[in-house]
């Protein structure tokens, strides 16, 4: 298998563990996940290894991530937008 086709993989694979522990759909939680890693390239490796602890611990968050998501009001937000409303700085 070829690298890419093995972090492919896992991101598959903890989505789905992650979102039968959760109740989201696997797909939320993947593209999450392809956010989250698309903004913080440095957690790749500890993703690989780690899987779904980077929730548990709090590091794979949506305002951490790259791509916009749907918020629970029903707007479509940047992670930028959350972080500017809340006053958090960039992860």
């Amino acid at each position: 298998m070829s690298e890419q086709q093995t972090v492919i993989s896992r991101i598959a694979e903890v989505s789905a563990a992650v979102g039968w522990q959760s109740g989201t759909p696997a797909t939320e939680i993947a593209g999450l996940i392809v956010s989250f890693l698309h903004a913080n390239h440095e957690h790749l490796t500890r993703f690989m290894a780690e899987g779904s602890e980077l929730f548990v611990d709090g590091t794979i968050r949506t305002e951490h991530g790259s791509l916009t998501y749907r918020s629970i009001g029903g707007e479509i937000l940047s992670p930028a937008d959350f972080r500017q409303r809340t006053g958090s700085h960039d992860h």
